[in-house]
């Protein structure tokens, strides 16, 4: 593989367009199950920008059984290289605006909801 080829597949497609949220809008209004639904979701858009190098290393992995350690191990570094490039402090703060925004969406929908007592 020539370096250009592997600089290629160690570059990550660009990231997702974020929603504009109002400056006063404070990173710490998310809950632990949220941060966590940040992670995953970071985690997948890091898997879609890198795709081409995910299945490089798949296709190379179901042909080996022990002697993948040895026979990818090229594979693996520029598949890790992309994710390491894919998944940098913007993305994740990237990821915590979508959560927030969606956060606000379901909270504008329930505000006018009446409540009832059990």
């Amino acid at each position: 593989m020539s370096p250009e080829e592997k600089e290629r597949m160690m570059t990550p497609k660009p990231p997702v367009d974020t929603p504009q949220l109002s400056p006063t809008l404070q990173l710490s209004s998310l809950t632990r199950r949220e941060e966590n639904a940040v992670i995953e979701l970071r985690r997948k858009h890091a898997s879609a920008r890198c795709a081409s190098a995910l299945r490089l290393f798949s296709e190379c992995s179901s042909q080996y059984t022990i002697g993948v350690v040895w026979k990818c191990r090229e594979m693996k570094e520029i598949m890790n290289e992309c994710l390491r490039r894919a998944n940098t402090v913007e993305d994740m703060d990237r990821a915590r605006s979508i959560v927030l925004s969606e956060k606000l969406q379901r909270l504008e929908q329930t505000k006018d909801k009446p409540r009832t007592l059990i």
